[in-house]
């Protein structure tokens, strides 16, 4: 009787520990699934995944980003094969990343798909095909962020007298409707609403500004590449939107109403929206060089004085104007330039504007190599 009753216990228990089995075998399977391929599936995906981001300074808040799979340019990347100095005063506006077993990958890229080693400056030696797949990749990704660049006859028609568009600041990538009132050299513009001119003012940091910022016009399916300041000024306002005034946009070629001349901190910030910064600087003679270094002291941009110098620097002033006219001299077969330009400037905290002289040298390797200015002593 008592060997039964163990067989009957023993046969409970098999029972017991089988259905147990049975009940919980898909649970373990789809564990071992997950255990075993799942990993791969995703290394496979992180590794093959590369990232663009396209941002016109380092600092900008503003960019636009693409991802997109390709195994062939990660595996030869991964190689770091470094062929020769990347001599170019700023860095790319295009970065490309990916991530490998916990490994971070970075490098710029430019828009000819030359892919710089950042930490070394140095181009990493590619094969053809990359090049041409990260060429196709980079312009698509800047004609998306960057802005069409027109000469002011042609934005003037584009943005007809009362039209209303999206103004977005290429720093901040804050956006603010405005409209244009008025201006035939220029764009005169107000912003549309009390939130609207709120905006604006956020965008120069709470405070209204003559400093001028690239920006992005927004119009019937087009971008367009323009410059403005934030500084109410003149008549003609909107009736309730808090901006006693309007405040100018820029375009390429055109000037401000009172010297009908182009304005070179407007026309930076031009090229600066249209992605064309660094080529537009390259292109400029020794006295054009001196007034982006002067623009660039006058609002701080530590981008301007950095693509005009070839060097991470910052000038200490609040604001700087040029007095000096500059003489009608060919440089076309200089190689170097020593240059006095008079200056009207106030310090960093101080109230107080004098007249001072920036002792300028300027260098350039050929005559058919760009000018930098290689030294700006105030004295």
């Amino acid at each position: 009787m008592h060997q039964v009753c163990i067989r009957r216990l023993l046969l409970k228990l098999v029972c017991f520990l089988l259905l147990t089995f049975l009940l919980q075998a898909p649970l373990f399977l789809n564990i071992a699934k997950a255990n075993s391929s799942n990993p791969r599936e995703i290394e496979t995906a992180s590794t093959n995944q590369l990232r663009l981001v396209v941002k016109a300074s380092p600092r900008s808040a503003y960019q636009t980003e693409e991802l997109f799979n390709n195994k062939k340019i990660v595996r030869e990347l991964k190689k770091n094969n470094l062929r020769s100095p990347y001599e170019e005063p700023v860095p790319p506006d295009t970065a490309l990343s990916f991530e490998e077993n916990g490994h971070n990958y970075h490098f710029g890229v430019t828009a000819k798909g030359e892919v710089i080693n950042l930490s070394q400056k140095i181009i990493v030696d590619l094969p053809t095909y990359v090049r041409e797949v990260l060429v196709e990749h980079v312009r698509a990704l800047r004609a998306k962020h960057y802005g069409e660049i027109l000469p002011w006859e042609q934005a003037s028609e584009a943005l007809p007298k009362y039209s209303k568009f999206t103004i977005t600041d290429l720093e901040s990538g804050l956006s603010f409707e405005g409209q244009r009132r008025a201006g035939s050299s220029h764009a005169d513009v107000q912003p549309l609403t009390k939130q609207d001119s709120a905006t604006l003012k956020t965008i120069y940091d709470g405070a209204w500004s003559w400093d001028r910022k690239a920006v992005l016009v927004k119009l019937n399916g087009r971008t367009l590449a323009g410059s403005m300041h934030g500084m109410p000024h003149g008549g003609d306002g909107i009736p309730g939107n808090d901006f006693n005034g309007h405040f100018c946009i820029h375009f390429l070629g055109s000037v401000t109403h009172g010297s009908r001349s182009a304005d070179p901190a407007h026309q930076v910030m031009v090229y600066k929206a249209a992605g064309l910064l660094t080529e537009y600087i390259s292109k400029l003679n020794p006295w054009q060089l001196i007034d982006v270094w002067i623009s660039g002291a006058n609002q701080g941009d530590l981008q301007l004085l950095q693509v005009t110098t070839g060097q991470e620097q910052a000038v200490h002033m609040r604001t700087m104007r040029r007095l000096s006219k500059f003489p009608e001299l060919d440089t076309s077969k200089l190689l170097q330039l020593d240059a006095a330009v008079d200056v009207s400037a106030t310090p960093e905290g101080s109230n107080s504007t004098r007249t001072r002289r920036v002792l300028f040298h300027l260098a350039r390797v050929s005559s058919d190599t760009r000018w930098y200015i290689r030294s700006a002593i105030i004295q």
